[in-house]
């Protein structure tokens, strides 16, 4: 059984986040640039593995004869893993939009 490397990326993800949070916090970064940067990788890592899983997806569903390397499977696990890291900071970040538009849509006007 091979492993995808989630705990590693996983960390270089929640290291550069604290890194940037920091450097936000001692006013060496903006804010809005912070938010910038990670929506930014949020964006990359979303197309990345996207694009290659809707590749491997067309492969497979026309059983095309084309052969997926394990390196590319690699890669796209990667940045989905890296998407997911990002994606929960995104969360995050909205949490509060979310619990305003959860109790809108169950109370009643």
């Amino acid at each position: 059984m091979t492993t995808y490397g989630f705990l590693p990326i996983a960390g270089i993800a929640l290291i550069f986040y604290t890194l940037s949070y920091f450097l936000t916090k001692t006013k060496y970064l903006k804010f809005l640039t912070h938010r910038r940067i990670w929506n930014l990788l949020l964006l990359v890592s979303f197309i990345v593995a996207g694009t290659i899983g809707v590749f491997m997806a067309f492969v497979y569903s026309f059983e095309l004869n084309i052969e997926i390397s394990y390196a590319l499977l690699q890669i796209h696990v990667g940045f989905g893993i890296a998407w997911f890291i990002i994606a929960f900071f995104h969360l995050l970040w909205h949490l509060t939009y979310f619990k305003k538009a959860i109790k809108v849509l169950f109370t009643s006007s």
